[in-house]
């Protein structure tokens, strides 16, 4: 009985003792741990930063891929020189579904004292031919066919060039007056060239208004 009271005391009670002891430790170091703190959140990047404000009359380069495509404007023809060759001076258009237009004829110098060209005389007229054409235009309704009126008017040499001194209507296939004035009118706008030599000339030009290939009256 003393062997087994002997054995208790030196075998159960030191390994309770060392249990309890371990026991102690562990309690003691979970009380005594370090306590860390949560990790921040992590925060959303930064947004791009705004330019800063540019002061008034500053030129902002364009941003790449977003300028507006550069356009070509269409080449400008500068008009003829006076005189121009044939080739040179526009034809009017014709009028609205009408085919008729003013065509190009040569010019007749009945008389001169000087001494001028009838190609420079046509060459002037035609800078007028659209003025001409609106005339005819304005009564190609009541006037079918090709139509004709035939002016004769003087040149003679003034301060810039030569000018219209007189005029008068030879004949006229369109009975309108309002016509033969129209055209009578067009011709004081017209940049003659002054007779070599001075003097003066008289010419005799017809207005034509017709289908260009056809044959006037």
């Amino acid at each position: 009985m003393s062997d087994r009271s002997s054995l208790i005391r030196w075998l159960v009670i030191p390994g309770v003792s060392l249990g309890v002891l371990i026991l102690s430790a562990a309690l003691s170091y979970w009380l005594t741990r370090p306590v860390h703190d949560a990790p921040l959140p992590v925060g959303p990047p930064p947004a791009d930063e705004l330019p800063a404000p540019q002061p008034p009359g500053t030129r902002i380069a364009p941003t790449p891929g977003l300028s507006p495509p550069s356009v070509t404007p269409p080449p400008v023809q500068p008009p003829p020189g006076f005189p121009s060759s044939r080739t040179d001076v526009p034809a009017p258009p014709a009028a609205s579904g009408d085919p008729r237009r003013v065509v190009e004829v040569e010019p007749v110098v009945e008389s001169t004292t000087g001494r001028i060209h009838a190609d420079d005389i046509r060459a002037a007229i035609q800078a007028v031919t659209p003025l001409v054409q609106q005339c005819f235009e304005d009564a190609a309704q009541r006037n079918r066919g090709p139509q004709t009126v035939k002016l004769r008017f003087t040149v003679e040499a003034g301060n810039e060039g030569g000018v219209m001194s007189a005029g008068e209507l030879v004949s006229s296939t369109i009975p309108d007056p309002f016509v033969q004035a129209c055209a009578l009118d067009s011709l004081l706008d017209v940049r003659f060239p002054a007779p070599f030599g001075g003097g003066k000339a008289t010419v005799v030009y017809p207005f034509e208004f017709r289908v260009p290939g056809e044959t006037g009256r």
